[in-house]
């Protein structure tokens, strides 16, 4: 998914085109005098950061501004559109399984002594 490459890049600081595998290329040029001989020499890398990259971050940035800001992830326009008007939300729960069995765990190990503040817990799929 696009919204997932552009935040990978995000994180890791680079464009979207880097991200990808682009490199830029580094153009050298050079002057030199009526003899022939070199007077001066400039090098100018491509730019990471060209409008089009610009305008990916600026898209990401656009997305995440129009989101409820209680983290349910839906538009804020729709979140807070008139209730009779609006679209309409139904609320459903499912049960993270790897959750249940760590507190099912440790539930089970439950002590008062000083070593049960200290346990480590971890959740490993098995099978599949």
């Amino acid at each position: 998914m696009l919204r997932d490459r552009l935040e990978a890049a995000e994180r890791l600081g680079i464009s979207l085109r880097r991200f990808g595998g682009w490199e830029p290329v580094t153009v050298t040029e050079h002057e030199y005098d009526s003899d022939g001989r070199l007077i001066r020499s400039w090098s100018q890398p491509e730019s990471e950061w060209d409008q089009q990259q610009q305008a990916w971050m600026e898209a990401l940035a656009a997305y995440r501004g129009e989101r409820c800001p209680c983290g349910c992830g839906q538009r804020y326009a729709d979140t807070t559109s008139p209730e009779e008007g609006g679209p309409q939300f139904v609320a459903g729960r499912v049960v993270c399984r790897a959750r249940l069995a760590l507190l099912e765990a440790q539930r089970a190990h439950e002590t008062q002594d000083i070593i049960g503040g200290a346990r480590l817990w971890h959740v490993t799929k098995v099978g599949r």
